[in-house]
């Protein structure tokens, strides 16, 4: 088919503009990012034992700053009424395990850069940390006047906004005075939003690679995602896949998606249209997955009172 000259030059100014628009709005993505990697690990890729003999192991986020992972530790033996006693611990590659925060009451961590943020069962929010000084204060605890119930995991997207879910695994005997269990946003701003309060219990949260996707796993096994608009708010959720039991999440930099399966104890490799990659057996009680190390290479797996490392070809976030 031809197109008057008017009409094609008009169409190439419309593309070219729609495309300047589209990578204004489309973060760059991290240095540690190599343009052309896709090669995930595969389902019979190298497992490594690194550590045992913890209580009950979550959170995984690698600290650049620090060189490590950090990483906590919940003890479900001691009084639950405030949650479960929970310590960060400090994991220098390949296998130096110190403690970094007593007494944290965390579940989930993330890092915005500067400092560690983490979900606190203990108080019932979100609480940043100080990296060097270790200070403790609170970003978050309430959602129009009501207290949270138990924040599970969180993520934090370039613009500063934290996306987080709320079920109450950690509730022990306090009310659940939101009446649901449920996602919400915090934007950077300070504004707190619903994302989500239909779930039924909402665990493993994840941010896509290009920032445009939050993913978010289900206890009823699917996993939805939703779009993610340019001011941070997002659009209604939308089945992405299914895995049993879906806990702890991770972004590959290709786009993938690693899921930890918690009662299967198998971490799952689907791709961005939801198709299976991969499937690892690692252990029971698998809770959480992230990429750290150097090349962001080293994926560090917390599975109920153990560490594992696998080693791979593509890097991926810290969380």
């Amino acid at each position: 088919m031809k197109y008057p000259a008017v009409t094609l030059l008009a169409s190439i100014l419309l593309l070219a503009c729609h495309s300047s628009n589209t990578a204004a709005q489309t973060p760059q993505l991290p240095a540690y990012c190599i343009a052309g990697e896709t090669q995930t690990i595969v389902s019979d890729s190298a497992v490594s034992l690194i550590a045992d003999g913890f209580v009950f192991l979550e959170g995984p986020v690698w600290i650049e700053s620090l060189n490590s992972f950090l990483f906590s530790e919940m003890d479900f033996s001691g009084p639950q009424e405030n949650g479960p006693r929970s310590v960060i611990h400090q994991l220098s590659l390949p296998n130096k395990i110190t403690p970094f925060i007593d007494n944290a009451g965390s579940n989930g961590l993330a890092t915005d850069g500067q400092d560690l943020l983490a979900t606190t069962h203990d108080d019932q929010g979100i609480t940043r940390y100080s990296l060097t000084t270790k200070k403790r204060s609170e970003v978050l605890d309430t959602f129009e006047g009501k207290q949270f119930n138990s924040p599970n995991d969180l993520a934090i997207s370039n613009r500063g906004d934290i996306y987080f879910s709320d079920p109450d695994w950690q509730l022990g005997s306090r009310a659940n005075q939101t009446g649901m269990t449920g996602v919400y946003r915090l934007a950077a701003k300070g504004e707190v939003s619903l994302v989500d309060g239909t779930l039924r219990k909402p665990n493993g949260v994840a941010l896509s690679v290009n920032q445009q996707w939050l993913y978010v796993g289900d206890a009823n096994g699917k996993i939805g995602r939703y779009a993610v608009n340019s001011d941070g708010s997002t659009a209604e959720r939308k089945e992405f896949a299914e895995v049993p039991h879906p806990d702890g999440m991770a972004m590959d930099c290709a786009g993938n998606l690693y899921v930890a399966s918690h009662t299967a104890g198998k971490l799952y490799v689907l791709s961005p249209q939801g198709l299976e990659l991969a499937k690892l057996d690692i252990a029971p009680r698998l809770t959480n997955v992230a990429f750290g190390g150097p090349e962001r290479k080293t994926i560090l797996i917390t599975a109920g009172g153990k560490l594992f490392t696998i080693t791979s070809p593509i890097a991926g976030l810290p969380y």
